[in-house]
């Protein structure tokens, strides 16, 4: 995917991350609408997720031109948390990893994530993953006396003319982004990847009160996107032990990209530290 050679172990100690996901999806399983479809599931999670929610999504069809929408149609999904903030989101066909603030590093994201995968397995009797995605999503707020700031903290490849000294000093941007989408052949790093990897990576500025998918609130202040999303999109065996590596895989090629991104000043703001 990146022409970059792997990084050293890193930690920041002013992290941007706002979001990491990582998720599953699978051929849908029907009792999992329902509270005793999932009461298995909650009781192999228990110790490690020990409070469930119900949770009701809409879901509208929309189908040929001329023709009336769908009635909106309730999926039911269950969101099972913990006292440290992390969050597993399972439905009919899908299962979500979510860290915010509590995200301490890769090796307990990839555990917790290799933990709820043994649980399906052996609880649903999975047999085939259709999608494996992994999602980091990084807000940069920006000091309210150094607007600019984002222009020194990343490369100059991420800010490009928006955040070049080519607006004459009366003019203010309000918003830029840019959105690129990527395809990578399953061969080299990605053999063992049943199909192509795929990626879309945003990024730029966006201003205060601004919504961002995924984000339940709007930014309190202006800040630089950084949302950097890879995924296999291909049926294949659900396997444990090949989507967890395949999990490694694409968290190393986030990983990469997001140290590249940062100038000097950018990773001494974000306070960077290699661990070895």
């Amino acid at each position: 995917m990146f022409s970059l050679d792997p990084v050293p172990r890193y930690r920041l100690g002013r992290a941007p991350l706002a979001q990491a996901l990582v998720q599953v999806r699978f051929p849908l399983i029907a009792h999992l609408q329902t509270l005793a479809g999932v009461a298995p599931l909650q009781d192999r999670l228990h110790d490690t997720f020990p409070y469930m929610e119900e949770r009701k999504e809409l879901a509208v069809v929309i189908g040929p031109a001329g023709a009336s929408p769908s009635e909106p149609e309730k999926t039911t999904t269950w969101q099972f948390s913990d006292d440290l903030g992390w969050q597993l989101t399972i439905g009919p066909g899908v299962a979500n990893l979510l860290a915010t603030s509590n995200y301490t590093g890769f090796e307990e994201f990839a555990n917790r994530f290799g933990s709820i995968l043994e649980v399906l397995r052996d609880v649903e009797r999975l047999s085939r993953c259709d999608r494996l995605g992994v999602r980091y999503l990084n807000v940069a707020s920006l000091p309210n006396d150094d607007p600019n700031a984002w222009s020194r903290w990343f490369r100059s490849e991420l800010v490009g003319w928006p955040g070049s000294s080519l607006l004459v000093p009366d003019s203010r941007l309000v918003v830029s982004i840019t959105q690129s989408q990527l395809a990578s052949p399953p061969v080299e790093n990605y053999s063992d990847m049943p199909a192509e990897v795929q990626g879309i990576i945003r990024h730029g500025f966006v201003p205060a009160g601004s919504g961002v998918p995924g984000l339940e609130t709007q930014l309190e202040r202006d800040s630089f996107l950084l949302d950097l999303d890879l995924f296999v999109l291909g049926a294949q065996p659900f396997d444990p032990s090949a989507l967890h590596e395949q999990f490694a895989i694409l968290h190393s090629q986030i990983d990469r990209f997001f140290r590249w991104s940062l100038t000097d000043e950018g990773a001494q703001h974000f306070q960077l530290e290699e661990v070895g």
